[in-house]
This record gives C-alpha cells, structure tokens and sequence, in this order.
C-alpha cells in the first residue's frame, strides 16, 4: 500500500485486488482521482467510484476466485 496525501496511507498498489465495502463489489484498484479510488470491475467493465474508508485488500481465497473468474473470463472472450 502506498500514501497519496489527499486521501491518507495505506492506498493500495495498483493491480491490487480489493473489496469496496459499501457495495460489496470486488475489483482492481486503477488510480486515484479528487480522493477518491478508481476500481475496476474483475470482469471488466465500466470503473466505479469509491471512498478510501469503504475500500479494504481482498483476502486471500477471494482475490484466488477473482483471478480464477477474469481467468475464466478471458478465455472465453467476455473480457475487452
């Protein structure tokens, strides 16, 4: 995790897999805007917007389902 001064430590390394509690969608952490946090949909998608105090790292075994399903995804041509 890095530190971006507009929205405090523990920003996650792009790529990062994470959990945006307030939906309970899961996706990968793109870039930071006006302090908020750019997620990317697992199976792509349009980007969505998040607090950082709602986002958290995804554990383990879900970030493995995540990766599993883009995967997945991709192999059958649903991903762009």
């Amino acid at each position: 995790m890095t530190h971006d001064p507009a929205i405090g430590p523990g920003l996650p390394e792009v790529g990062d897999l994470v959990r945006d509690n307030a939906t309970g969608r899961v996706g990968f952490y793109v870039d930071s805007v006006a302090g908020r946090l750019l997620i990317r949909p697992v199976h792509g998608g349009c980007e969505w917007e998040a607090r950082p105090s709602d986002v958290e790292l995804a554990t383990p075994l879900r970030e493995l389902r995540a990766r599993a399903a883009e995967a997945n995804a991709r192999s059958r041509g649903d991903l762009l």
